[in-house]
């Protein structure tokens, strides 16, 4: 290891700036070093010259994963600006052609490089015309066309311009006129979007009338189904259809949005029903609120995704590497199992939905990894994805997390995001968990706030008044309440990003069957119960930075009761949940 890579483990980050510094003015072109460089910079919370080192590095050197890896790690953190435009647009060209990558971390940066474009077609109307260059613009951009194919754009105005322009789509071609050979691949990347936000988009009776006659329509000649396909599937997934096969077979997919359209909306969803079929319940599911969340997973596989953050084998690294970046606590003790490039460490995801998770986990080298769930639908997804990713290491299985024993099994990792929160009794759940964590084992738990979430306390008591239900018509009426101003006091409902602007996640986000809350307080005590010790929160480093000015003396920012105190000043810190890693003590 050089000198700057020293300092940098031993976290003296100007010490190790100066000293890669020194390295470049000696040899300027050494990606290694650039790479680092932008490394030392990301922890110093100085993203535009991390962006602007980690580029260089990878100009000299295309191929390197690892830079890659530590660009993937801070793109969502960055903000478009004109001093970094270039550098930016770089990066987001690159990240939006690779599939190892969660495509979300580039919902800000593709809101701020397409609004002021979105923005200006809108304001032509009918936005479909001759005259809208904006339109033009937008449609002849690739990088938008794709973008609308891999990522929710999490913006009240884009969602606005998009169901308008879905609308106008629909009400051209019922009217027996053709889609502007200009618009084709648009409307197809349009239909797309809409399939990955789950037809969240509000629409009306008319255009409900109008989809059944193209339909009806469609099904008359291959030529007529070829124009109408992509404006049907901007409202109704074209798996659900009953469509001629010879013709579905015979769709032109000359295009990369085509090919997409008819992969993802037909192809992969008849797989997963062929998955689904093959799924057995290894424990009955007896718990009264489990059952009503399992009924909830099944309708809406969640979260849908297309790409996922995977790491290559040949770059995943020992457990413990990872605990370690992810913790505030240092010297930490890790067993051999944690450690050691050989050995194999049993992994337990619980709750792994649609298996973002387990292809994440794709990181621990040689790991082997169980992920339940209570949800065949969600487990379906979830296979098909690691299949995708070649990750013949997990053994997936439908039961309740409150069964964990059945599984027989002592593992030496379990991670648990997002799920506690909806069990009847929590520490029920973590106890069930906590029973199979080898001593000197690591657990990884994501759980909601109270404070972060006292805006879905007031959605969910207008959701209780107004007696809505957790169906799509309802949650898409809601949502057009709060986006037309009807609700006032949840004006700041919709920066919840995309947990708000897809259907699924709103239901999870404002109509969930049983949501608790914690506060830092509270994840003392339910730690302490089960002895586990706190390891510190996952979050970006402006953050960390910002605490550690406040409470100079929590050198390892592990006081729940200083982090209390920081959230009450800074709400929305934990938005996202608290995520963080708690050891067993051996």
């Amino acid at each position: 290891m050089n000198l700057g890579g020293i300092y940098k483990e031993l976290a003296q980050l100007d010490q190790a700036l100066a000293s890669t510094l020194k390295s470049l003015e000696l040899k300027p072109d050494n990606p290694t070093a650039l790479m680092n460089l932008g490394g030392i910079y990301k922890e110093l919370a100085q993203l535009d010259q991390a962006l602007a080192s980690t580029l260089k590095s990878l100009e000299l050197k295309p191929d390197n994963p690892d830079a890659l890896n530590n660009l993937k790690g801070f793109i969502d953190q960055l903000t478009l600006s004109s001093a970094n435009a270039l550098s930016l647009t770089k990066a987001y060209e690159l990240l939006i052609n690779l599939d190892n990558i969660s495509h979300k971390k580039l919902s800000k940066i593709f809101t701020q490089s397409f609004l002021p474009t979105i923005q200006e077609a809108a304001q032509t109307d009918p936005i479909i015309s001759s005259n809208n260059n904006a339109l033009n613009n937008l449609a002849a951009d690739w990088r938008l066309r794709k973008s609308l194919t891999l990522l929710i754009p999490p913006h009240q105005a884009i969602e606005n311009f998009l169901t308008r322009l879905r609308k106008e789509l629909l009400v051209l071609v019922a009217n027996q006129k053709s889609i502007p050979k200009s618009l084709k691949s648009l409307a197809e990347a349009l239909a797309m979007q809409s399939f990955l936000n789950e037809y969240v988009y509000a629409q009306s009776p008319e255009e409900e009338k109008l989809v059944e006659q193209l339909i009806d329509s469609a099904s008359s000649h291959q030529e007529t189904f070829n124009q109408n396909l992509a404006i049907i599937a901007c409202y109704l997934p074209i798996y659900q259809l009953s469509f001629n096969q010879d013709w579905l077979e015979n769709y032109p997919t000359a295009t990369y949005e085509s090919r997409t359209l008819i992969q993802t909306q037909l192809q992969e969803p008849q797989e997963e029903e062929r998955i689904k079929a093959t799924i057995e319940t290894d424990s009955e599911i007896s718990d009264s609120i489990s059952i009503k969340v399992q009924d909830m997973y099944e309708e809406n596989p969640y979260p849908r995704y297309r790409y996922a953050d995977f790491t290559d084998k040949s770059l995943a690294k020992s457990i413990s590497k990872a605990i370690e970046i992810e913790s505030t606590k240092q010297n930490l003790q890790f067993s051999e199992a944690l450690t050691s490039n050989h050995s194999r460490p049993k992994v337990l995801i619980a709750g792994c939905g649609t298996g973002n998770q387990v292809i994440n986990a794709s990181r621990y080298k040689n790991a082997q990894i169980t992920a339940i769930d209570l949800s065949s639908s969600s487990l379906a997804y979830a296979i098909r994805k690691a299949k995708e990713y070649g990750m013949d290491n997990v053994d997936f299985r439908k039961m309740d997390l409150l069964a964990v024993a059945a599984l027989d099994k002592i593992f030496d990792v379990i991670e648990c995001g997002g799920v506690l929160h909806h069990m009847e009794d929590p520490s029920k759940g973590i106890s069930a968990l906590n029973k199979q964590l080898k001593p000197g084992g690591y657990i990884k738990l994501g759980l909601y706030s109270d404070i972060a979430r006292q805006d879905i306390v007031i959605a969910r008591n207008h959701i209780k008044q107004l007696r809505l239900k957790s169906t799509a018509d309802s949650i898409r009426e809601f949502r057009q309440q709060v986006l037309t101003g009807e609700f006032k006091d949840l004006a700041s409902l919709p920066r919840f990003g995309r947990n708000f602007y897809s259907l699924s996640e709103c239901r999870d986000l404002c109509f969930h069957v049983q949501e608790h809350r914690f506060t830092p307080e509270f994840l003392q005590e339910l730690l302490d119960a089960e002895g586990l010790i706190f390891c510190g929160f996952m979050l970006p480093e402006a953050v960390k930075n910002n605490y550690q000015k406040q409470f100079p003396s929590d050198t390892y920012m592990t006081s729940l009761e200083n982090w209390g105190d920081f959230e009450k000043q800074n709400p929305t810190t934990f938005r996202a949940m608290y995520q963080f890693w708690a050891c067993k003590p051996s």
